[in-house]
């Protein structure tokens, strides 16, 4: 076990509450959601952002230490990568989306050029055990989400919006025109 400061966590980690000051363990289990600290090892200028836990978009540049998960990604804009087999410290590894999914990039869509390349530092480890000095590997996702939560509001309306069509459904009523959705066509 080992300490480290991070620089950026990635929002796939949101709901794991982690602070910038980690202890990492080398034994790194190749399952998805699985938390890993990574070194940025180049330079993009383009596609070149992170969303953070807080929802803010950070610039990552080279030597930036993030935490991201292990995962894989299908994509027509961006990256596709998969869930690599076995990972140990000092690995390369790619960052597949703005969320931090981490994984071994197998096609990369010319328009963003290649990814980031990133140096595994270890697998984020936390600790439930109160009073124990035991850490389990971290996960996102890892606490069910509560789907009897009351949602507090405060009287405030709340509109999802589910596609392009639904959008522009939405902005025609705020405007009080009538909407028809035969009228319109998916791009």
């Amino acid at each position: 076990m080992r300490p480290v400061v991070v620089d950026k966590i990635a929002s796939v980690a949101q709901h794991s509450e982690l602070g910038h000051e980690l202890r990492l363990s080398p034994d790194i289990p190749c399952e998805e959601g699985v938390l890993v600290a990574v070194r940025v090892l180049n330079n993009k200028t383009r596609y070149n952002q992170l969303e953070l836990t807080s929802g803010r978009m950070a610039t990552v540049t080279q030597g930036d230490v993030m935490v991201g998960a292990l995962g894989h990604r299908n994509a027509l804009r961006g990256y596709s990568g998969h869930l690599p087999a076995e990972l140990a410290v000092g690995d390369s590894i790619q960052i597949l989306n703005i969320g931090g999914v981490l994984g071994i990039c197998d096609s990369a869509n010319p328009d963003v050029g290649p990814p980031f390349d990133c140096e595994v530092l270890g697998t984020v480890l936390h600790f439930p055990y109160l009073g124990e000095r035991i850490g389990v590997p971290a996960r996102a996702g890892e606490r069910a989400l509560d789907m009897d939560a009351p949602l507090q509001t405060d009287g405030v309306p709340v509109i999802a919006l589910a596609n392009k069509i639904a959008r522009i459904a939405w902005a025609m009523m705020v405007r009080g025109e009538k909407f028809e959705a035969s009228r319109l066509r998916p791009a």
